[in-house]
């Protein structure tokens, strides 16, 4: 029997670089790495000058290295990152440069600055950056060509279009409040996509860090400035949305703390944990240990620990914008629906009486 052919990967990085050495030094990598591996490949896109990059730039890259000098002009570099960011380019970029310090550093698609003659700037190893960024699928999903654009196509053409009659009449009323009725509309389709995904989530897909902006909102996780813990933000939606006038639909913001894992499960490594303990912290994980607990999962950029329902506070506006900073994650929307359920079914739970059930045990008289 034939084997089934394994489809080979190919990544495609640009370098925007005058020098030959340095140009044949990356060259060399890229074929030594084709020749070790034949299940991916990199193609490698060479530009020399401002305007070959500029000519090379479009979607289909996932990786650039930029060289800030090019001929006499020590600031090209800064150019083409420039028109990298601008045309909203989804490249992650590595500068690598014998004047570091030139660099613009407010470029948000910069991932290392690195300076030529370092040890550790071997393009092989620069290489495997990318490859392993490759690899995530980054590129790929929100890269310019990958599957966010063939469903915003599909849903432009079958599900908006066919409707654009009804759109064009809420656009003459109020243009800017379409706009982001029609941005809620296309994400509510895109995340149809997910719906019926089973695979278990990574813990950073909880989060939205850092957050899009400066807003509190149901979910938002703030830091206590007096007592340097950290809380979540249980208000309604509707309650934290500003008026025109600029206040909130509320005088009163409310909170639940989160507290560490390490308070409710000291010594918590599975080292020091019986069996016993082992699987008293798997149900808190899986939120089955207490009704008023909700577990946050840790990450490399926040500790995580359990939202305690029960410690609930509220404040005035004023006093919050004093006491707490802006927030600094913010809980992802999918998410935020279980910990709001769980939380009204915690303070709407009623009970019954008990009802003497005895003599049914005991049969009827």
């Amino acid at each position: 029997m034939f084997k089934a052919m394994t489809k080979t990967k190919t990544m495609k990085i640009l370098l925007v670089e005058d020098n030959d050495q340095e140009k044949n030094n990356c060259q060399d990598a890229v074929n030594d790495f084709n020749q070790e591996n034949t299940d991916k490949q990199i193609e490698l896109i060479v530009a020399k000058t401002l305007d070959e990059a500029k000519q090379q730039l479009d979607s289909s890259f996932d990786g650039a290295i930029i060289d800030l000098k090019l001929g006499d002009n020590d600031n090209e570099g800064n150019d083409v990152i420039k028109q990298i960011q601008g045309d909203f380019f989804r490249i992650p970029v590595i500068v690598l440069t014998g004047t570091p310090d030139s660099v613009n550093n407010d470029a948000q698609n910069i991932l290392q600055t690195l300076k030529k003659g370092d040890p550790n700037t071997a393009y092989s190893e620069l290489l495997q950056n990318f490859w392993g960024i490759y690899n995530t699928g980054l590129t790929h999903i929100i890269g310019g060509r990958g599957e966010i654009e063939k469903e915003l196509a599909r849903v432009f053409k079958k599900n908006l279009l066919p409707q654009i009659k009804k759109w064009k009449e809420y656009g003459t009323t109020d243009a800017e409040r379409t706009e982001k009725a029609l941005l809620r509309h296309t994400l509510n389709h895109l995340l149809c996509l997910l719906d019926d995904d089973g695979n278990r989530c990574y813990p950073e897909e909880v989060y939205i860090y850092p957050p899009i902006d400066e807003k509190i909102r149901t979910g938002s996780i703030v830091r206590d400035n007096n007592k340097d813990t950290f809380f979540m933000i249980m208000n309604p939606a509707c309650d934290l949305v500003i008026r025109g006038n600029g206040d909130r639909n509320t005088d009163r913001i409310l909170v639940v703390e989160v507290e560490l894992q390490s308070s409710l499960f000291p010594n918590h490594t599975a080292a020091d944990l019986s069996s016993s303990k082992k699987k008293e912290l798997e149900r808190a994980f899986r939120n089955n240990k207490s009704t008023y607990f909700h577990w946050l999962p840790k990450t490399n950029f926040f500790d995580g620990g359990f939202i305690n329902f029960r410690k609930l506070t509220s404040f005035t506006t004023e006093t919050f914008n004093n006491r707490f900073d802006s927030p600094a994650i913010q809980i992802s929307p999918s998410f935020v629906k279980d910990i709001v359920a769980r939380f009204s079914s915690y303070y709407a739970r009623q009970g019954q009486p008990d009802v003497d059930f005895s003599t049914f045990l005991e049969g009827d008289s």
